[in-house]
């Protein structure tokens, strides 16, 4: 099961930063691991996904070769991997004439047994035949269960290729399907044309196979969709319930601005605490999602310190602390978020104190002397500088 993990970075309570973008995506092997595919090519974003999900690779001279041919038995391993298929044991009921002593034989089994490719008539696969582009379209597509069309919606898809005329009319339906899911790719200085019974390239190739997989996630055929691992529900329980998380994916996300109450273990006065003094905070109940989906579970221990202290003075209403933690723990003990609070500026004084009428009358009284403290066991408003992404849709398998 993959780990459960929050990102957050944490600045000064109420100072201005710009909030960073969700982690983006990089290749493990590095932008120089093809020397023909410079950043600005047309398919490299395609190719570096797929690469680093090991369905391509490159040439044992270090090339990709995006305009090189593909055969069908290639494709079939291209699809299977894609798809997470290729380690599955599946029945080899697809008695090709051409394929037994092939070396994508097996490969070729399984993307068989799932619907995704066909032989010709005669019994044959041709797995050593140049895939075509309408070859391939369809058997990503099959991959998929896209919504019915007839034939005149078809037509309405794809004539805006000048060469719609050469799709033969058995695939017209599944290219219209197709082209209305966005799978079709043309390259550069062939957006009016579709070129159907053009052999597809490799550079091709990824980007319909990077569609297909995008595609996958909402609409898989109905034997892909048994193979996806399932989602596990989260787990429900009673407590402070935060209105504004919303949901990315497999990842709960608490909006930066979030306030979260939490409990201090020490009294903390800011006529005396100082700088860099250390605290321990806890959550005093479950925070959970308006569908009550457990996000940070009650008891959990986070380490704080005090971030900056400026002494209240006798005539003069200055004073202020601001407290910032270190980590709060997720399930596996690992120091993940960083949350802040802060008390004696007038805005931060109204957010955070509740319930409270000692530092309440405080806030009226501090040009008085009064002091400026946080009782021990006394809840305190944490505002959370970053968004909180928390993973709490869980998979029960990983093998797609």
């Amino acid at each position: 099961m993959k780990k459960i993990f929050f990102s957050i970075i944490t600045f000064i309570a109420f100072a201005l930063f710009v909030s960073p973008a969700f982690a983006s995506y990089e290749l493990e092997q590095g932008p120089d691991s093809y020397p023909d595919l410079p950043v600005d090519h047309w398919a490299y974003e395609a190719v570096t996904f797929l690469t680093d999900k090991k369905v391509v690779v490159g040439y044992p001279d270090g090339l990709y070769r995006p305009d090189q041919k593909v055969t069908r038995g290639e494709f079939s391993t291209m699809v299977i991997k894609a798809l997470g298929l290729y380690e599955k044991d599946t029945p080899e009921i697809f008695d090709y004439k051409d394929t037994q002593n092939h070396w994508a034989n097996r490969n070729i089994q399984v993307a068989s047994y799932y619907g995704l490719v066909k032989g010709y008539p005669g019994g044959y696969f041709y797995p050593n035949r140049d895939v075509t582009r309408l070859e391939a379209l369809t058997i990503i597509l099959n991959a998929l269960s896209p919504e019915n069309i007839n034939t005149e919606q078809a037509k309405h898809f794809v004539s805006i290729y000048k060469d719609y005329s050469e799709i033969p009319n058995w695939a017209l339906i599944s290219t219209g399907q197709a082209q209305m899911l966005g799978l079709v790719y043309n390259t550069p200085g062939h957006e009016t044309t579709l070129e159907p019974m053009r052999p597809a390239t490799r550079g091709e190739l990824a980007r319909f196979i990077f569609n297909m997989m995008e595609a996958v996630k909402t609409i898989p055929s109905e034997k892909i969709k048994q193979e996806q691992p399932k989602p596990i529900e989260p787990k429900k329980a009673d407590g402070y319930i935060l209105d504004n998380v919303y949901y990315d994916e497999e990842y709960a996300v608490i909006p930066k601005g979030t306030i979260l109450p939490l409990t201090i273990n020490k009294c903390l006065n800011a006529k005396k605490v100082q700088e860099g003094e250390a605290f321990i905070a806890r959550t005093p109940f479950n925070f959970v999602t308006r569908e009550k989906y457990l996000l940070i579970p009650v008891g959990v221990q986070i380490d704080g310190k005090v971030h900056k202290v400026k002494r209240p003075l006798r005539f003069v209403k200055n004073g202020y602390m601001a407290l910032t933690t270190s980590n709060i723990l997720d399930d596996k003990g690992n120091p993940d978020m960083k949350i802040v609070a802060a008390l004696g500026e007038r805005n931060a004084d109204m957010r955070i104190i509740r319930n409270d009428p000692y530092l309440t009358r405080t806030r009226y009284n501090v040009i008085h002397g009064q002091n400026m403290y946080i009782h021990k066991g006394q809840r305190v408003d944490f505002v959370l500088l970053e968004p909180l992404r928390i993973k709490i849709f869980k998979e029960e398998n990983t093998d797609i």
